[in-house]
Order: C-alpha cells, then structure tokens, then sequence
C-alpha cells in the first residue's frame, strides 16, 4: 500500500499505473487510493485507479466520497473527471452531510458550483442541519457564489440550522454585499430564527452599521420583537454600541421597550457598565425609574454589578435612589450582598436611606455579612451600623455571615465585636449554624473565639448532634477537643424520635463516628449503648450487621489507655486548638498522637 500512496503523492501515474500491473492490491487499498488522489487533486492518478474498476461513489471511514473531497479540495479538474464518469453528484459525505455543492460553496469554489448545477444537482439540498448550498455561501460572503446560486434559482427563503435563512447567515457575519444581493432576490427581511430573530436584530446584535443601515433603508419593522420580546435596541445597548443605538433610535426604535423580564434598553446597558448608552438614552428621554418584572430599576442592576459610573450618570438623570424591588431591597441593598463597597460608599455619601429594610428585616449589615465583604462591614460600621442588630427573625449579621459560610467576614465581624453566643431563629447559635452547614473552618473559628458547645437550640439540639447528624468528621473532633456536652436529647429528628448525639450516631448508621465518640467518653457512652439497646433492636432501619456492631461495642470495656486520654482531655478542659497545647507538652510522640485520638484517624 505504501508504495501505492507514494506514487499518487508524487503525482507519478505512470510508476502508479507500473505498480497496479505489477502487484494485486485489495479494494480497501483502491479505495484509499482512489479517495488520496481526489482529495489532492491528482487527477492522472484517479483515472488509473478508476481504470481499475473501483465504482466512484464509495465512502471512506468518514464518510467522505472521492466527489465531495475534491469538492472541499477545490480541484475543479477533479470533480469534472469524477462527473463525467458518472459519480452522483447529490452523494453526501463527511460529518453533516453535506453534498458536493455544499463544500463548493462553503468554500468559495464557483467553477465547482457550475460544473455540479451544469450536471443537474440538487441546488437547494440540505445536510443534516437543514443548511443550504446557497445558506453556506451567504455566511461565508462568496459573493460570486451566493450571485450564481440565485441566478440558477436557489430558494433565498430555504430555513436552515435553528431556521436561518441566508439573508440571517449574511447578515449576522456582516456580508454588506450578499446581503445586498439576497434583499434584490426578495429575501424575507421579517422572517424570524429559532429565537424569533429577524435580520435586523441579528445585525443589531453584532454591531454590524452598514448592514443595519441597508435593512432599515428596506424599512424592516425596528420594534420587532424576538422570542424574549427583545428588540434591537435592547441587543444594541446590552453591547454597549452607541452608533446602532443613535441608528435605531432614529429609525423609529421604541427607548422603553420592555422584553420578557420586562428589562428595558437602558437596564441592559446599566447590567453592563455602558455608561455612554445611559447617557444616550437618558438625553432621548428614556424612563430611568421603570421596573422590571421583580420591581427592579436600572439603578438596582447597575449597582449590584459594580457600574460606579452608571450609577452616577443614573442619578443625575433622577434615579430614585431608595426604590424597592419585590423584596423591598433598595440599590444600596443589591451593592451591599454583592460587595460593591464604591457602590455601598457612593449611595451612602448620597443620602441613602440606610434604615428601611427589606421584607425579611435584615439590614444593610446582615447583606454585606452573607455576601461576604468585609469592606463593606467596615463601611456600614463606619456609619453606626449594630454588629448585634436582628433581622425579624432575631438573626445577627455573625450568624448570616455563618450561614453564607462566610469566614473572613464571620472573622471580621467577630473582632467588631460579634455576640458569638448569641440565639437567632429557633435557638440556634452561631457553632451551631456553622456546624449544621457542615463548615469546619467556621466551627474552629467560633470555638476559637469563646462560642459555647453546649449550647442547646429550641429543639434540644446540640452542636454535637448536628455533627453526627451531617457526619462532619472534623466537626466532631473539634468538638470533642472543646469537650462537649453529649447527653442531651434533641426532639428535631421525626426519623428516629427523641435521642441524644451518641444514639444518632447508632440511628445514622455512622461507625466511624461511633468509634470517636466511645474512645472521648468510655463507659459513660457505654452505658448509653447498653440503655437503648432494647431500642435499637427493634429499629427496623437498621441492618442486623450495625445492630450486632453496636452491641458488641457497648458490651467490651475500654481499654484502661483511653480512660487515661479522656482523663488528661479532661484536665486540659475546653481547648480550641488541643493539638497545638498537646504539642507543647513534654511527652513522646506516640502518647501525643493517642490523645489526639490518632489511632483512629488511622483506622
């Protein structure tokens, strides 16, 4: 075979002609022959091959026929040899089924497209994705081709991928010209794509001026809507172009126009920083105060994305600076969770109303600390903000910043000078919130800073219970190490009723937490496996395996070792960083990884 291809890579026909007299190659071979020669345009070499009987209109592994590779190579001789030995000029070939004339005019070969529509092919063929010969040339902008096409009579209406037609191919990659050319053809300037876009949203969309002048010279309906009820204008300002603004406008262009969301032009600019097209529409006289369908105004969007400078152009033109949107969140509320601290600082210089709040009660304080910013915590407590205040649920700006998981601003808001004990919604603390979201780093942090582990909430829920409950390995360590509480029952539970942290360990089905909790506390979880044993043996939920494990467990003492880690655990009392104290005491490495319960992080 290699002696076959090297042949047709040279282009030697009369070597190649040698060696199919001298040596029986397969068809396979043939074929791959046959399908090299086209491909590369060596003619002399595919007439040998198909002398040999080889039909020419095989496909390839990929395919392809020798037609639409010479198509696709651009080598007219080529596919004028292969017609007039009668290859199907109609075969499709390659991954999306295009024919010959698909490849042509995607790539501009115009002597291809005659000799193919001379041989009578199909001139409005589609390939898998319902594109045309004539869809392809327009959104390449072979003018010659899409010139030629149409003088055969190719359909300039055929719908094509997601329903283009030519004339949105064209239009959409800015081909003056063939757009020209499609429009003098009676091209639809008003059909609409999958997404309801006509032409001129398409060129609106891209930014291309001289195309969207063409088509409203062709008074193409300028408020057109698409599918999101979007128009033009609302494409044009979402990308910033001032001059297809200043050319819709003129043209007729509606400047409130509202899309599904019932955004208007002026909020798409103000979502994206544009502050020259605020400017722009504000001096054609838009309405700046309108609201979307969440109640939203411009200066809402441009504030929760940091667009300083469209919120200044916004209230100069009458912004109202305290609107509420559905959720009763004014601007300054949108910059606060989305830490805009230019935003929260500007609104705040301006007379912000700082003391209205939204539905939930939180304040400006509680969205900053959920958000995340410590900038703008600083900000809020610079201009008297309580680090304490309650929302209406009696939550803190400390426990939303936990329920965020939040660590710097919870950090922050603890050196303010946080209540870390403090009960919010349902009793719950801080360790406790922090414990429930599963977010160690947050739980070390409050334990680190004087938060109460044994802390109970409305339910009777301990942090601990929480820990087992999620099954927070590090959670529970930490909480160990503060030596907690563990014999409190919690009535949150409808799954297993009434039961303390060292039971739901059993009920959860977690062994390696029941490991750690035995090895902190000895007998005294012992004998609270011994007591609900007649419990857990009728628990249904429960595998025979875990039962036998739980009483097995609850009936082998512990080892006098561990009742000498629980001792000395307990002599150093509620630490929140035991490993550090453990390392500075002077003991041998392996007592030092014991009490730090090593032996289990190993298991």
């Amino acid at each position: 075979m290699s002696g076959l291809l090297d042949a047709i890579t040279g282009n030697n026909v009369q070597l190649l002609r040698a060696i199919l007299l001298e040596h029986q190659y397969s068809q396979a071979d043939l074929k791959d022959g046959l399908f090299f020669a086209c491909g590369s345009g060596n003619i002399d070499c595919a007439v040998a091959i198909l002398e040999t009987g080889i039909p020419p209109n095989v496909h390839n592994n990929e395919e392809y026929t020798p037609l639409t590779l010479a198509s696709r190579g651009g080598h007219s001789a080529t596919v004028d040899l292969l017609i007039r030995w009668n290859a199907d000029v109609n075969l499709a070939g390659g991954s999306i089924g295009n024919s010959p004339l698909h490849y042509a005019s995607n790539d501009g070969y115009l002597e291809i497209c005659r000799l193919l529509i001379d041989s009578k092919c199909d001139i409005n063929m589609c390939n898998s994705r319902a594109d045309t010969p004539l869809i392809l040339g327009s959104t390449n902008g072979h003018l010659g081709i899409v010139e030629y096409l149409l003088e055969k009579n190719a359909s300039v209406r055929r719908r094509g991928y997601h329903e283009r037609t030519a004339l949105h191919c064209a239009t959409e990659n800015g081909h003056l010209e063939v757009c020209r050319l499609l429009i003098n053809a009676n091209a639809d300037l008003e059909e609409e794509d999958t997404f309801g876009n006509t032409p001129l949203i398409c060129a609106a969309e891209k930014g291309f001026v001289e195309v969207l002048r063409l088509l409203l010279r062709h008074n193409c309906d300028v408020n057109r809507m698409s599918h999101s009820a979007a128009t033009a204008l609302h494409f044009a300002a979402q990308h910033g172009d001032v001059e297809v603004c200043c050319l819709l406008l003129d043209g007729g262009a509606e400047i409130d126009a509202q899309d599904i969301r019932k955004f208007t032009p002026l909020m798409m600019a103000s979502l994206n920083g544009h502050d020259e097209i605020i400017n722009l529409l504000v001096n054609r006289k838009c309405n700046v105060n309108m609201a979307a369908y969440n109640k939203r105004t411009a200066l809402h969007l441009a504030a929760e994305r940091g667009n300083l400078q469209c919120c200044k152009v916004l209230l100069k033109a009458g912004a109202n600076i305290d609107a509420q949107d559905s959720l009763g969140c004014t601007p300054i509320y949108n910059a606060a969770i989305k830490g805009q601290a230019s935003i929260v600082r500007f609104f705040i210089s301006n007379g912000a109303d700082l003391v209205v709040r939204p539905k939930n009660g939180n304040s400006l304080l509680h969205f900053a600390a959920s958000g995340g910013s410590m900038e703008c915590c600083q900000e809020l407590i610079n201009s008297g903000f309580d680090v304490n205040a309650q929302n209406r649920d009696g939550i803190t700006p400390l426990i939303s910043a936990v329920n965020g998981k939040q660590i710097k601003a919870a950090r922050f808001l603890l050196d303010a000078g946080s209540d870390t004990n403090f009960k919010g919604l349902h009793g719950m603390t801080a360790l406790n919130e922090a414990v429930f979201y599963n977010c160690p780093q947050l739980v070390a942090l409050l334990l680190e800073r004087g938060a109460d582990p044994d802390i109970e909430d409305d339910a009777g829920t301990l942090p601990l219970w929480f820990a087992v409950d999620g099954f927070s390995i590090e959670s529970v360590k930490l909480l160990l190490n503060a030596n907690c509480r563990y014999n409190v029952h919690s009535t949150l539970s409808s799954y297993c009723g009434p039961c303390n942290p060292i039971e739901h360990a059993v009920h959860k089905k977690k062994r390696q937490v029941l490991r750690y909790l035995v090895a902190a506390y000895c007998e005294e979880t012992l004998n609270i496996l011994r007591n609900h044993m007649p419990v857990i043996e009728k628990m249904t939920a429960l595998e025979p395996d875990m039962v036998d494990y739980t009483r097995n467990l609850a009936a082998v003492p512990r080892p006098l070792t561990e009742y000498c880690r629980n001792r000395i655990r307990s002599c150093l009392g509620r630490q929140t960083n035991l490993p550090k104290i453990v390392d500075k005491l002077n003991l041998p490495t392996s007592i030092k990884t014991f009490i730090l319960f090593g032996e289990l992080d190993t298991e």
